[in-house]
Order: structure tokens, then C-alpha cells, then sequence
């Protein structure tokens, strides 16, 4: 949802156009004629590819602290929520069972105040956190994860040769 609010700038899109434009004007110069021109050009590219880089880097942060204190509220209100809901019905059982369907552990699943075979709220909202976890964590871990949204390197460096020593 984010992304789809903060997403691309207008200036972000603009210098993305404007390192596709220099691509190509490199693309009509002979490195080997022309070395200075296309040194020149070359550098443009790569310093609009940094300021690019720059402009998402920000932006992505700031998503992230959006994104930060939306959670954090948004875990407050809830943890709220479930206090009061708590407080307010800490006597009333969410369900009723025989007891013997509970047997081993019917004093724990009424605590604070239900009578034995009744589920309390505190119990049920424990579960159902519990439960809710579970499934969100194997959903996420299964899930495949969407590769980063970085900006490919217009020319990458690679290792230059080096001759073996002579003897």
C-alpha cells in the first residue's frame, strides 16, 4: 500500500529517462574514437545512476519508518483492545465444554474466573494469537520473496589480468 502512495517520483522517473537517454547517445559513440566523449558521457551516466540510487534510498527509508509507526500503532490499538476486551469479560466463558472434555487441563483453560469445562476470553485470545502467528510465519516463510527493486549497474567493474611474475 505504501508503494503504491510514495511511489516513483516524478524527479526519480525523470533521471531514470535521462540515464536511458545517455545509454543510448553512448551507445552511438566509438569508445575507441571518441575515447573523450564517451569517458565523459560514461561519467554522466554513472553519476545520474548515483543520484538515482540516492533518491530510492531515501525513499525506501522513509517508507520504512512509515511503516515503523504504522506497526507500532497499529499493535498498540490491538494490545489495547485485548486488555479491555479482557477487563471486561474476564468472567464470561468464550465456550462451554463438559469438563471431562477438558480434563487435564480445565483449570488452566478457565483461569481468571470461568468455572471448570469453560474457556476463558484471556485463554482464547492467547490461542488464537498463538494460532494466528503460526500460520502468518508459514505463510511468509513459504512464500517467495519479490526481488529487490534496486537499479542494475550500468557497467560493472571486473578484475583486470595480471601477469604471473617472471622469474
Amino acid at each position: 500500500m505504501l508503494r503504491a502512495i510514495g511511489g516513483e517520483g516524478s524527479g526519480e522517473r525523470q533521471m531514470r529517462q535521462e540515464v536511458g537517454k545517455l545509454k543510448q547517445q553512448l551507445q552511438g559513440i566509438s569508445m575507441v574514437d571518441q575515447f573523450a566523449t564517451y569517458a565523459r558521457v560514461q561519467r554522466k551516466i554513472n553519476t545520474q545512476n548515483q543520484q538515482y540510487k540516492e533518491k530510492v534510498m531515501e525513499r525506501s527509508v522513509g517508507e520504512q519508518r512509515v511503516r515503523l509507526v504504522l506497526g507500532g500503532l497499529l499493535r498498540a490499538v490491538v494490545g489495547l483492545l485485548c486488555i479491555w476486551l479482557i477487563w471486561e469479560h474476564q468472567s464470561d466463558p468464550v465456550i462451554s465444554l463438559s469438563p471431562d472434555l477438558v480434563w487435564p487441563l480445565g483449570p488452566l483453560l478457565s483461569f481468571p474466573g470461568c468455572q471448570l469445562g469453560q474457556i476463558s476470553v484471556m485463554v482464547w485470545l492467547s490461542v488464537v494469537r498463538i494460532v494466528c502467528s503460526r500460520i502468518t510465519s508459514s505463510v511468509t516463510s513459504s512464500a517467495p520473496k519479490p526481488a529487490p527493486q534496486l537499479v542494475t549497474p550500468v557497467f560493472t567493474q571486473s578484475a583486470t589480468p595480471v601477469a604471473p611474475p617472471l622469474d
